[in-house]
């Protein structure tokens, strides 16, 4: 499942089902509680001190039009400085964000866009020292998310980017569906793909690259990729690890 390691080279047993269970309850996430019970149970594999999610709503052009969050434990004090100040016009995270979305870690961001000295200095002194934030773009509205962990505690590695990329495709999906009122757990189903689509989809959310997946199922590369392009585009994912989150919320393959 990703891009970058296998998990089974970064994460134990335990861990790895740690992670298929918080994929799996995000197929039944309809409520915030839902949500932010996750994103305190990812903690067990990607340590964190604070978190906090949220849905924007894009204008035509490009503006952000409304924000809605989803607060885990991020400091009241720190949210309530942060619009006061308007820090959202020179927070180089956030902007970019909505600009490239993604995952971001906070420490390359600042090396490239460095932030205003005094935002510096009040995010550290609520213990906002580092994190990783990550966005995706809805499929079928012009909103745009945001996830992001953040403390002393977040571990800068290769580690927490790749289980990142993995998960929180899956919690962008639960974001929408909360956003959207969905009670069934359920994404609709929004697409039929072949069975050879599903075959190509189920071994990239086991971790396979196009080469490996050609020789899997013996197959050219370029015809795995010719797959690939047409599920994202059947099912409007944006990458192939949001193609899983989507196809999964579905039920058009299994996670486990």
């Amino acid at each position: 499942m990703g891009n970058g390691m296998p998990l089974t080279r970064l994460l134990s047993k335990r861990e790895l089902g740690t992670l298929i269970g918080l994929m799996n309850a995000s197929l039944s996430c309809v409520h915030e509680g839902d949500l932010r019970k996750m994103m305190t149970d990812l903690k067990n594999i990607v340590p964190h001190d604070f978190a906090i999610c949220g849905l924007a709503g894009i204008g035509k052009d490009g503006d952000i039009k409304s924000y809605k969050t989803v607060n885990v434990n991020y400091p009241n004090e720190w949210i309530e400085l942060y619009m006061a100040k308007k820090y959202n016009l020179c927070d180089p995270v956030f902007l970019n964000n909505f600009a490239k979305l993604g995952l971001q870690r906070w420490s390359d961001t600042y090396k490239i866009t460095p932030p205003p000295r005094k935002f510096l200095s009040d995010a550290h002194d609520f213990g906002l020292t580092g994190g990783y934030t990550f966005g995706m773009k809805n499929r079928t509205e012009n909103t745009n998310s945001l996830f992001s962990l953040s403390g002393k505690s977040v571990e800068n590695h290769e580690r927490t980017s790749t289980i990142l990329e993995n998960v929180m495709p899956h919690f962008h999906e639960a974001l929408i569906r909360i956003a959207n009122g969905q009670e069934n757990g359920e994404m609709p189903l929004v697409a039929n793909i072949s069975a050879r689509e599903k075959e190509v989809l189920t071994w990239i959310k086991e971790g396979k690259s196009s080469w490996d997946v050609s020789k899997i199922l013996n197959i050219s590369e370029r015809t795995v990729n010719y797959h690939v392009g047409n599920v994202m585009q059947k099912l409007g994912a944006v990458s192939r690890l949001h193609a899983v989150a989507i196809a999964a919320g579905s039920k058009l393959i299994d996670l486990d």
